[in-house]
């Protein structure tokens, strides 16, 4: 029989893509189960990454800020456990499970590769949307856009970038508000959408 040879770079891909579609399938239902909720709060950015915001909001911001901080805090000579131990503490349990099972798989052979070690500063900029899941015990859920300043770009980036925003979903689970995983302008749409269904 002749072997068929397909590089790990394809393996790699296929395994995110199939993991991304997984955890969207398994995820979206949660996610879109989305009912209540509105706004659109403005914060007005300060220095060091923290705003104005109704005090409400504040912890919610805090964990959007401090899960987008771990997550680009990345550090090859520490290892991928020690980057998932401290992401995963800071994070859902669906967002942990997305961590550990699709996107450290997919990145840190990158890493170890370029010998990856960034630091990051983020600056939270609005609420963008607030709604509570149905389909997760009615937990509050809020996302925020932020402002990501990296120390170097991340190997994997097809344009070197180390300035960009990003959307944080957050989510109050068991009392805590927690970084879940980060969206994009199209999810943003669509949970603008279900909020504008009542």
């Amino acid at each position: 029989m002749n072997e068929i040879k397909i590089s790990k770079r394809i393996i790699v891909i296929g395994l995110f893509l199939i993991g991304a579609a997984v955890a969207l399938v398994w995820g979206a239902p949660q996610i879109m189960g989305l009912v209540q909720g509105k706004s659109s709060a403005q914060i007005t950015p300060t220095p060091g990454g923290r705003g104005t915001a109704v005090p409400t909001d504040a912890d919610a911001r805090d964990a959007a800020i401090t899960g987008v901080r771990q997550f680009y805090t990345v550090d090859f000579q520490k290892g991928q456990q020690a980057w998932l131990d401290k992401l995963c503490a800071v994070s859902t349990q669906m967002g942990c499970l997305m961590d550990q099972n699709v996107i450290a798989p997919s990145l840190w052979d990158s890493f170890t590769k370029s010998k990856t070690v960034t630091t990051v500063q983020v600056t939270a900029q609005e609420k963008v949307q607030e709604q509570v899941a149905s389909t997760r015990g009615n937990a509050p859920v809020q996302i925020w856009r932020l402002q990501i300043q990296l120390s170097a770009a991340w190997p994997m980036q097809q344009t070197p970038q180390t300035t960009f925003p990003a959307l944080a979903l957050v989510v109050k689970e068991n009392g805590v508000w927690k970084f879940e995983r980060f969206l994009t302008e199209e999810e943003l749409a669509v949970f603008s959408q279900k909020d504008g269904q009542k």
